[in-house]
């Protein structure tokens, strides 16, 4: 008797019913078990991507805090030598008017006696200041510990502002104590950089010293200067010997969780610090797991229903039936689909009988290998590698199946190998074979098309290699000159020259990096951080000429301007620098005679697909190019100017074309080799506003 005929007991109908209701309860489960884990998944990806966003501001800051120290350090014994070399005849004034100190970042520099006494400065000083109480002054009297003191932040009694102070001890020649040189660095030289990084509202960024006092620490829009950190978290990982890492901790002056990642500055007491609030850093994660939650219900309700629907086609011989014939026709469908699938798949499939004879080639693999109508059913494997020899490109790798099918074992139950055929065209296959255990399918080959794909690894070797001898290059000068002062006695004149050229090649590697950064930001970011607003096109051309530094002895650029508005969608910041790139080229490429004159034009246009334009035009009549230095004028690296004579990193026209292509813009370069060089920055003009 069939299930589904009448019977006197009902209870296989029962058991069958159990089963259905049963695994309809386990797939509810694992509907369950499959939200909570794609929802734990995206948290913690979520904190992976912030903490690796972290861990980039905490480098870029690690960087800066470096960099202005080094510079600080490098003016404070610039000056401890001076003072040493002429005492108290030094003119700190005349050295800020030099610019070799910054006033714009220092606050003050001076000289403290050996009595604590403010002896010098490059400020005017109104009566005698003792500050021979003072911590960077009193920690310098005992011993010379060789070493730059970074104070905490105090306020100045010298210029009334806070600041940051910077000593070093001066001994007289027979190593006793001779004073003491002291710089203030403005802390709000450091917040106003953190300002600019873009960490939320309730974001902090803070530059800590080691002994748990915050030298900067900027909280959202508030600053605060002399924080006391010294119970967080960060210095027990600090005192055990990390230096860097993240942590998550709730602050105990605002009640704010935040998510930190700290980063020590080499050979400086000091410690950067970023943090994210968690709430605003989970808000995605929380829409996510809202959907994730309402889907998995949804789901939840169609299992149950599917239940309750077999339930009923169990009552129905009829419905039995027709249930029966309709799973016939999806059966159909599926595999109706799976032949599309491998029809439209741009990879290749062939698979093979138990006897290794071929039983379906996908029509991707045709086009990959130009088969045409060439019929591959029924060939042995054998044949299968025999003809693919054929077409290989010579003294590229042979293609052997059964060789390929011995490479596998159990940890490996499929095998790659890279093989180059010539027809249609020279292009890299990757072919893989995988093992089937079914009756009708023994193995499976397939064909994919890596020739970009390896091409772009090439470019990315090539672009590092390019960047390496760049920086190489200053970095050999550095090292040179550097060795020559530290090795021999030169008089004061031939060290400066020398120092000028290991500071000039130190703010070339510098530059190389920041553009290097700047370059890999844009890419990567794709204009994510691009702030886009109505920008008035003239307005921005009359700023950017207006506070352009011009050459000595060149005319500044001459302007032409509509009076139309011409308004396009865009980040004024990054056109800005653009045309400035475009600018700088212009003036450094052609000679400073007086018909050299620098030209900025802006007109309108339409592109080839009807849309309205403004280009910004640069020209120039300098040295030119050819139409081959036309075409590399894009590349990373690339300069026109092979002699050395022109100073650049040959990185700034690749970052014209990144921040112009990512406006929807286009750039036009006609250049005459000897004659000049004109360049357009093509944009869309706004047409209305949202």
């Amino acid at each position: 008797m069939s299930f589904f005929e009448p019977g006197p007991t009902p209870h296989p109908y029962r058991r069958i019913l159990g089963v259905i209701w049963l695994v309809a309860a386990g797939l509810v489960a694992l509907v369950a078990w499959h939200v909570i884990t794609l929802t734990q998944n995206d948290h913690l990806r979520q904190i992976a991507s912030t903490e690796r966003d972290l861990a980039n501001l905490t480098r870029v800051s690690q960087e800066h805090a470096g960099r202005t120290l080094r510079s600080a350090d490098q003016v404070v014994r610039f000056v401890q030598a001076r003072y040493l070399e002429l005492g108290n005849a030094l003119d700190l004034t005349a050295l800020t008017e030099q610019g070799v100190i910054d006033s714009e970042i220092f606050n003050q520099v001076g000289i403290i006696d050996a009595q604590g006494m403010y002896a010098l400065a490059n400020r005017p000083l109104t009566g005698k200041l003792d500050l021979s109480d003072r911590e960077h002054f009193r920690v310098h009297v005992g011993a010379d510990t060789g070493e730059l003191f970074v104070s905490k932040p105090v306020v100045g009694r010298a210029t009334g502002k806070w600041s940051v102070q910077l000593t070093r001890r001066i001994n007289h020649p027979d190593g006793s104590f001779a004073g003491v040189v002291v710089l203030s660095v403005d802390p709000r030289y450091f917040t106003q950089f953190y300002g600019e990084l873009q960490l939320g509202d309730r974001g902090m960024m803070a530059l800590y010293g080691l002994d748990g006092l915050g030298r900067a620490r900027r909280v959202g829009n508030q600053e605060a200067f002399g924080v006391d950190a010294s119970k967080s978290p960060l210095f027990e990982r600090l005192a055990q010997g990390q230096t860097e890492g993240a942590y998550t901790r709730r602050s105990e002056v605002d009640g704010v969780e935040r998510l930190h990642y700290f980063r020590r500055i080499p050979n400086y007491p000091l410690v950067v610090v970023a943090a994210l609030d968690t709430q605003e850093m989970l808000t995605n994660h929380y829409r996510t797991r809202d959907d994730l939650r309402l889907q998995g219900v949804l789901l939840a309700l169609l299992i149950v229903a599917l239940a309750a629907a077999l339930t009923r086609f169990l009552l129905n011989i009829h419905r039995a039936m027709q249930a029966r014939a309709a799973a016939q026709r999806q059966a159909q469908e599926r595999t109706e689909q799976r032949d599309a699938i491998f029809a439209l798949s741009p990879d290749g499939f062939i698979s093979f009988d138990q006897h290794l004879r071929i039983t379906y080639v996908s029509p991707a693999f045709y086009q990959l290998t130009d088969a045409g109508a060439l019929k591959l059913e029924g060939l042995h494997e054998k044949d299968l590698s025999a003809w693919l020899t054929v077409r290989r490109a010579p003294g590229s790798a042979v293609l052997d199946v059964a060789a390929l099918r011995a490479q596998m074992t159990p940890d490996q139950p499929d095998v790659r190998q890279n093989i180059e055929v010539l027809a249609p065209a020279r292009r890299v296959l990757e072919v893989g074979l995988r093992r089937k255990r079914s009756g009708l399918v023994s193995q499976i080959l397939s064909f994919r098309d890596v020739t970009a794909a390896l091409e772009v690894d090439a470019m990315k070797s090539e672009f590092l290699a390019t960047a390496a001898h760049e920086l190489r290059t200053p970095m050999t000068s550095i090292l040179g000159f550097t060795e020559i002062l530290l090795t021999h006695e030169h008089d004061v004149p031939t060290q400066r020259e020398f120092l000028s050229i290991v500071l000039s090649q130190s703010q070339l590697m510098a530059k190389i990096l920041d553009e290097l950064l700047d370059l890999a930001r844009i890419e990567a970011r794709r204009g994510k951080d691009f702030r886009y607003k109505p920008v008035p096109i003239p307005a921005l051309v009359a700023e950017v000429v207006k506070s352009l530094p011009v050459p000595p002895e060149r005319l500044a650029p001459h302007i032409s301007l509509p009076e139309d508005t011409l308004e396009v969608m865009a980040d004024a910041s990054k056109l800005k620098q653009a045309l400035t790139n475009v600018l700088t080229n212009a003036y450094k490429y052609s000679s400073a005679r007086a018909d050299n004159v620098v030209a900025v034009d802006v007109v309108t246009a339409t592109s080839t697909h009807g849309v309205a334009q403004v280009g910004i035009r640069v020209s120039d009549t300098g040295l030119g190019m050819t139409p081959e230095q036309t075409h590399k004028m894009f590349e990373r690296f690339y300069r026109a100017d092979t002699s050395g004579s022109v100073p650049g990193t040959g990185l700034g026209m690749s970052i014209v074309k990144e921040i112009i292509d990512l406006h929807q813009g286009e750039i036009r370069v006609d250049s005459v080799l000897g004659q000049g060089t004109c360049v357009t920055l093509y944009l869309p003009i706004c047409t209305g506003h949202n």
